[in-house]
């Protein structure tokens, strides 16, 4: 579109110069003016509108905006300037006569040309309103489509690593009564887990990682967790069980392999307009770390929900393994 712009504004120049050598025919070139001009006014204030929606909807830097206003001053300038300057010389050439019989043919040429690209302009806003209706639609479809999918894998995942742990502390020899409530609070949280819906917020998410972590505390003597979200986080939404894979290889991958790591601290902030989610455990750690199905299934859920997601891992033998997951805020 900015193309198209730059386009109009060469024949609007190349138009204005030769109307100072052919000024002689004031019918042709009042049609021809109107054209042109409306034309370029046109576009010069779609290019602007749609400039003004990327400055506000992004963090470009203040040089950025003071250009923006710095252009636009300089096209209402030179809009301005046209006119003055188009309007003087014919007034300075031709008579009384020949300019009211110019005055009205441009009336009427500007109004039939005004209300052709209205007529337009409103045919084609509800063709794009009713396309772009039915591509939302696709895309919440395929999106609810892709989740619901990927819900499918991750479910059985954690599923089958909690009942791992219910016998885990049964062949360690726990008190049957410590295993009773340890199914008894996992009970408790599948029953969350299955009912949660497709998209919460982060807040809902973290209070779930919560409670995980106060169930492992029952069989992991001295776990310890902190959980530090910035206010703004808290209403960020995000798919339901983004988290908990990563939760789980922190606490059973990580702190249940380690001699001394018992500490989880999860943190979520706002940075760059980025919402950055970082697990970190001071538990075994790995040289080479290798992401396995839960952190695969994060990403591609993530990935089916928001834009430039990124997962990194970074992992060192014996002093634990951050996760670091972000994703562009919308």
């Amino acid at each position: 579109m900015r193309v198209f712009l730059f386009l109009q504004l060469i024949a609007l120049v190349i138009f204005v110069y030769t109307m100072y050598f052919l000024p002689s025919n004031l019918y042709f070139i009042s049609v021809v003016s109107i054209f042109i001009i409306v034309n370029t006014v046109g576009l010069t204030y779609y290019i602007f509108r749609a400039w003004a929606k990327e400055l506000i909807a992004s963090s470009k830097s203040k040089w950025s905006r003071f250009l923006y206003f710095l252009l636009v001053a300089v096209a209402i300038v030179g809009i301005t300037f046209l006119f003055l300057n188009i309007s003087g010389m014919w007034i300075s050439k031709y008579s009384e006569d020949s300019l009211a019989n110019f005055t009205n043919s441009l009336l009427v040429v500007s109004t039939f040309l005004l209300v052709s690209f209205g007529i337009a302009y409103l045919t084609l806003r509800r063709e794009l309103e009713r396309q772009l209706r039915e591509y939302e639609k696709l895309k919440g479809a395929q999106q609810k489509l892709s989740i619901q999918v990927i819900r499918y894998k991750t479910n059985p995942h954690f599923l089958y690593n909690s009942l791992s742990t219910a016998i885990s502390m049964l062949d360690l020899g726990e008190a049957p009564e410590a295993v009773k409530e340890y199914l008894s609070n996992l009970a408790e949280l599948f029953r969350t887990v299955f009912q949660a819906p497709e998209v919460w917020t982060l807040k809902d998410e973290l209070e779930l990682a919560a409670r995980y972590l106060e169930i492992q505390k029952l069989r992991i003597e001295g776990l310890n967790y902190e959980i530090k979200v910035d206010a703004e986080c808290d209403k960020v939404r995000i798919p339901s069980l983004v988290l908990q894979p990563i939760v789980e290889n922190a606490v059973i991958h990580g702190i249940a392999k380690s001699k001394d790591g018992r500490k989880i601290l999860i943190e979520c902030f706002i940075e760059n307009g980025r919402v950055v989610i970082k697990v970190i455990d001071d538990g075994k750690g790995s040289e080479n770390i290798v992401p396995g199905t839960g952190l695969k299934l994060v990403e591609e859920l993530l990935k089916a929900f928001a834009r430039n997601v990124e997962l990194k891992v970074e992992s060192y033998p014996e002093k634990g393994t951050t996760v670091i997951l972000s994703w562009q805020r919308v």
